[in-house]
């Protein structure tokens, strides 16, 4: 289903170990040198900003050749039709998969503006025709039809290109989606829907926990899908959303003194999932939860604020900020010295390369073709990437 090289996707992985290594000083420039040869890699990539001008340029010069396109066939009834938008996207798309297969593309802006391209004009193609068509409905069924196409398309891109953007916005389409069937089709639907929220978040992040360990090529979307499923999890549940989005979606006006159904559920939820992302971060060793847990934590704070006017907003930026310093430091100190698997060192993450068995080939491609090293072996203190801050010592 990918497009790209997988084995090409593979020496790339090392090959950034390797970089990693070789700038914590676990590796020769000539040993580095040796393992790019051996594990060359074709794609053509970009850094940050190289990639931000190339998907502009590109942008700007697909949306020129559209649009001298559409003059030129201005008099007919062409443009208005939803089969011009599909043969543009379609050949977005043809561009696309020539930039990729011929070109060797790999997240240099080019095909990145190409897929928001091409899934834009097969978005607005489906869109058309579902309006000048039978299938046009009112109520939630509109969203209902727009979140399901948008849900389809990114999904497809996501699986094609294992492009984040394109998981992240699969995921909020399908959220949406269920939103809205949920809003049309549910019983008791305002009463409900956090609580359904909740779970299909939750079961969405398990689910992208088990695949993570399984489909390496997808590690990136995997990872973007546990991170924004925590996000929602928490969100569907947070006293502030509930409130708010529950009256407006109901056109009420809740008096200072109402309060709605199972406030006391949603107070504890707002309070109690912030630490227990982080309580399972410490104990998982999973940096996404300890830094979302943190994150929620101000949102949890800024959602008591917002309904009990304890002090001014000012003293509580003070004293929070005041106390976050705090207890940074005393945990920089503390952590000098690795303890129970933490360190205050910045060490290079571990990656799937022991799924690779990436020492092996190492050697294997450094020494020549002889006995490879056995797999226990690694370089340095610690998983691999040094630092000794696992227990894999």
């Amino acid at each position: 289903m990918i497009i790209y090289n997988t084995t090409w996707l593979k020496h790339l992985i090392i090959q950034d170990q390797m970089k990693k290594a070789h700038r914590a000083n676990q590796l020769s420039a000539e040993e580095l040198q040796a393992i790019q040869h051996k594990y060359p890699v074709g794609f053509y990539s970009s850094n940050l900003f190289l990639r931000i001008g190339l998907f502009l340029v590109t942008t700007t010069l697909t949306s020129f050749a559209f649009g001298l396109l559409s003059l030129l066939l201005s008099n007919s009834h062409i443009v208005e039709s939803p089969g011009y938008f599909a043969f543009l996207g379609i050949l977005s798309y043809v561009a696309l998969e020539v930039a990729v297969r011929v070109y060797h593309h790999y997240k240099s802006g080019v095909d990145d503006a190409l897929i928001w391209t091409s899934g834009s004009l097969l978005l607005t193609a489906l869109y058309i025709f579902l309006d000048k068509s039978a299938f046009s409905f009112k109520g939630y069924v509109d969203e209902l039809l727009i979140s399901g196409l948008v849900f389809l398309l990114s999904t497809y891109f996501t699986l094609r290109f294992a492009h984040m953007a394109m998981a992240l916005l699969s995921f909020c389409a399908f959220i949406a989606f269920i939103f809205f069937a949920w809003n049309s089709y549910g019983f008791y639907t305002l009463s409900t829907m956090p609580f359904l929220l909740i779970i299909m978040a939750t079961m969405i992040y398990f689910f992208a926990l088990q695949l993570v360990k399984k489909y390496w090529i997808y590690q990136d979307c995997l990872g973007m899908l546990q991170f924004i499923s925590l996000l929602t999890g928490y969100a569907a549940g947070n006293y502030f959303v509930v409130r708010e989005l529950g009256s407006s979606m109901n056109h009420v006006v809740l008096l200072p003194d109402q309060d709605i159904p199972y406030a006391w559920f949603f107070w504890l939820w707002t309070f109690c999932i912030p630490f227990v992302y982080i309580a399972m971060g410490l104990k998982r060793k999973d940096i996404v939860l300890i830094r979302t847990g943190l994150i929620l934590i101000a949102a949890a704070c800024f959602t008591l604020r917002n309904y009990h006017h304890i002090a001014s907003i000012e003293w509580i930026l003070v004293s929070s900020g005041a106390l976050l310093l705090a207890t940074s430091y005393g945990l920089i100190r503390y952590l000098k010295t690795p303890k129970y698997g933490f360190t205050v060192a910045e060490l290079d993450s571990d990656h799937i390369l022991d799924n690779l068995k990436v020492e092996s080939l190492i050697v294997s491609g450094t020494f020549g073709d002889g006995t490879t090293a056995a797999e226990g072996s690694r370089m340095g203190g610690g998983s691999f990437g040094g630092g000794g801050a696992s227990s894999d010592f």
